[in-house]
């Protein structure tokens, strides 16, 4: 887990109940007095648990947590229940909770001890985390209001409770959300004041009705037939859908729906509650753009840089063979390595353009190992390196293409031979496990620092002087698309360990890389 999720969730957990006892209230100018915490009978150290579940499963966003919080909030909205708060004050005891969080959000990211995008990724599970406490209230309610329904006979009192409760829901609803409800056709049967706004559409224009009148045409007909059976199965249903007003302006909606269903299963109507997330959804957009021009930038000015060196070499050659004119064959090997140095950088960019498909056929580690071996031996053997090497007695066969798979232990051996100037020992491991095959790749050489690592597989970021930088980048690449991962250990003064893992192999598959 990130470590800015583990920072945050801390923070989170930090927060005390005492916080809720006055804080001033975004309905009015007066401070807001807790009647839950100071009034009711409600334990105080719930509220502190509230806060130690949401940072539990910040730091850690595991099914178990998840389930965990679920049981929390089934508790939390009983204790609510049995300390005789309405559903209003709940509501609102659930808005402030969600108010400190932001508000402590908000705090970090003033005093940039998290980033923007650390901000909406926080800002994306906290919505999820209370949207799922409010589905979990609701039907904890609903239960509730179900009981009361069954004793509605026995007692007039009992219906005025049911009453007072049904008019708090609704209360709350159309002061917070987006709210409609409509029947088992899917037709309009009421709509709150919001909604009206937010489509531009009158009650009456409303009224009757379904939900195509603002259908924004943007997902497919399979998006809406999944919503559909999850209802009709008696789910509810949550996710994101894009609408459209009546002017034609279109809005990302947080979108719940929640079936209610009769004595026999059957769905008699259902209601939507939907957050506008228009601006968040654009926030995001854009971030993600202003990234994604960054990283080209980048690589642009990399591309630019790599390629006008041996241009100028080769267009200085040109003049001095011009004004030479009686032998200017002394240049001509120059311009040629410069001229398949360029080629070769081309080359290596190629991996990174288009999408285009490669046969993956069945490779035997073993053999490729060695063909490398034995063509780098001799430059081994001049600078003082002795490999050594193990390799299982059986085959060990991947589904990739050989030739990649050839260039990626080319780059890395070679790159472990440069490392040793003085001399010393490579040591070459091939193991194949229950789900993975690994191949090891350690020498003694002169080791990287931490940052140094980290930089690895960065367009043109090399450690030797006079390379490119562009042979790790395309390592990198071929053996992600190889459905492989590469694990870097280095220390200075002490020698590299590359560690290449595969998975499972899949024959005489058709891929495309990315």
């Amino acid at each position: 887990m990130s470590k800015h999720y583990e920072y945050i969730g801390s923070k989170i957990k930090e927060l005390s109940g005492e916080i809720f006892q006055r804080i001033e209230s975004p309905f009015g100018q007066d401070n807001f007095f807790n009647p839950i915490v100071e009034e009711l009978d409600f334990p105080r150290h719930s509220v502190e648990n509230l806060f130690i579940h949401i940072g539990e499963f910040l730091i850690s966003q595991t099914e178990e947590h998840k389930m965990n919080f679920v049981k929390f909030v089934e508790v939390f909205g009983l204790q609510l229940i049995k300390s005789k708060a309405s559903l209003d004050q709940s509501i609102h005891f659930l808005y402030l909770t969600r108010y400190s969080i932001i508000d402590l959000l908000e705090l970090e990211l003033l005093h940039e001890r998290i980033s923007i995008k650390n901000y909406f990724e926080v800002i994306k599970i906290i919505e999820y985390l209370f949207q799922l406490i409010s589905k979990t209230l609701l039907n904890i309610y609903s239960v509730e209001m179900s009981d009361i329904k069954i004793a509605l006979d026995e007692s007039k009192e009992d219906l005025k409770m049911t009453l007072r409760e049904y008019a708090d829901l609704e209360r709350a609803l159309n002061e917070a959300t987006i709210f409609a409800i409509s029947d088992h056709e899917d037709k309009i049967l009421y709509a709150n004041d919001k909604f009206c706004n937010l489509y531009q559409y009158t009650i009456e224009e409303l009224i009757g009705k379904t939900h195509d009148i603002y259908s924004s045409h943007f997902h497919p007909p399979a998006f809406f037939h999944e919503i559909w059976e999850t209802i009709e199965s008696g789910n509810v249903w949550k996710g994101e859908i894009l609408n459209q007003a009546k002017d034609g302006t279109k809005y990302w909606l947080d979108t719940t729906i929640i079936p209610f269903v009769d004595s026999n299963g059957e769905r008699y109507k259902h209601i939507s509650i939907q957050y506008d997330i228009t601006e968040k959804r654009n926030s995001e957009e854009t971030l993600r753009n202003t990234e994604k021009l960054s990283m080209i930038g980048e690589l642009a000015a990399g591309i630019a840089h790599e390629i006008r060196n041996p241009l100028t070499t080769i267009r200085g050659f040109v003049q001095l063979m011009n004004q030479n004119g009686k032998e200017p064959y002394y240049y001509t090997d120059t311009i040629l390595d410069e001229i398949d140095r360029i080629n070769f950088i081309v080359s290596e960019l190629m991996i990174f353009a288009k999408p285009h498909q490669i046969q993956y056929n069945e490779c035997n580690i073993n053999n490729i190992l060695t063909s490398v071996i034995k063509f780098l031996e001799p430059e081994a053997n001049l600078k003082n390196v002795e490999i050594e090497y193990e390799f299982p007695i059986e085959d060990v066969i991947i589904s990739g293409e050989r030739n990649q798979l050839k260039q990626v232990l080319l780059n890395l051996l070679k790159n472990s031979i440069e490392a040793m100037p003085s001399g010393g020992k490579i040591y070459i491991l091939l193991e194949r496990t229950t789900q993975n095959i690994v191949i090891t790749i350690k020498d003694e050489g002169i080791g990287m620092e931490t940052e140094q690592i980290k930089k690895l597989g960065e367009p043109f970021f090399t450690t030797k002087q006079d390379g490119n930088g562009l042979g790790l980048m395309v390592s990198y690449k071929i053996i992600q698309n190889h459905k492989g991962s590469i694990h870097v250990n280095s220390n200075l003064n002490q020698g590299t360990t590359f560690t290449i893992s595969f998975e499972s192999p899949q024959k005489n598959k058709i891929v495309y890389e990315s």
